[in-house]
C-alpha cells in the first residue's frame, strides 16, 4: 500500500528532517518573494518562472536562474542573454510567463506540465503534492533510478500518487495538526535522501 510506504518513510524522519520538510515550501516562497520585491514583478509570476526552470535543476541554481532571467526581462535584455541549468523548452516557458504577465490560472496554462504545475501550486501554498521520481519511489518503497522508464509517471498514476500523499498526510500530527500533503512529501524526500545517501 503506497500510503503505508509513505508513512513508513515519514516515521523514520528525525525531528530536524520534519522541521526542514515543513518549512521547505515556505522558504521557497520567501526566496521568490525576495525576487518579486527586488524586481517589482508580481509574486505569482516569479513562482511561475521558478517552476518553469525547476526540471533537473538544483534548488539553489533554480533560484539564481530565475532571478537572472527575470532581471534580464526587466532590463529589456533578450532571453538568450542568460544561461539556465534546465531544458531550453523550460526556459522558453519561463520567458513566455514574463512576456504575458498572466494571472494565476494563466501561469498554470503556460506551465502545462503536471509536475511543474504542482510545484508552482505548492510554493504558493495550495495543498496538493508534487510527484517526482523520488516521491514515486517512496510511495512504492523501491529505489529506481530517475532516468528509468518507471519514473515516467502518467496522468492517472500521478493523480493516484497525489491522492495517496494527501491521504497519508491526514494520518500525521505535528504540533496538533495534520501535515499538508506537500509538507509530508518534502519531509519524506529529505528522509529518503539521508537513508539512501542521495546528494
Amino acid at each position: 500500500m503506497s500510503v503505508e510506504n509513505i508513512l513508513a518513510t515519514y516515521k523514520m524522519a528525525t525531528p530536524e528532517e520534519k522541521r526542514d520538510g515543513i518549512v521547505w515550501y515556505a522558504d521557497a516562497l520567501r526566496d521568490c518573494t525576495r525576487i518579486a520585491l527586488d524586481t517589482c514583478v508580481p509574486l505569482h509570476i516569479v513562482v511561475g518562472v521558478v517552476a518553469s526552470l525547476s526540471p533537473n535543476n538544483k534548488w539553489e541554481r533554480n533560484i539564481i536562474n530565475a532571478k537572472n532571467l527575470i532581471h534580464a526581462h526587466v532590463n529589456g535584455d533578450g532571453m538568450d542573454s542568460i544561461k539556465v541549468s534546465t531544458y531550453h523548452k523550460m526556459k522558453q516557458k519561463a520567458w513566455s510567463i514574463l512576456e504575458a504577465m498572466p494571472d494565476h490560472d494563466g501561469v498554470i496554462d503556460i506551465l502545462n506540465g503536471q509536475k511543474i504545475v504542482s510545484f508552482y501550486r505548492n510554493i504558493v501554498g495550495d495543498d496538493t503534492c508534487t510527484i517526482d521520481g523520488h516521491a514515486r519511489n517512496i510511495a512504492y518503497a523501491e529505489r529506481v533510478g530517475l532516468t528509468d522508464d518507471k519514473t515516467n509517471i502518467g496522468v492517472k498514476e500521478y493523480r493516484t500518487l497525489q491522492a495517496e500523499y494527501v491521504q497519508a498526510a491526514k494520518r500525521t500530527r505535528v504540533n496538533g495538526r495534520a501535515l499538508k500533503a506537500f509538507e509530508l512529501q518534502a519531509i519524506t524526500w529529505v528522509t529518503w535522501r539521508r537513508i539512501h545517501n542521495i546528494k
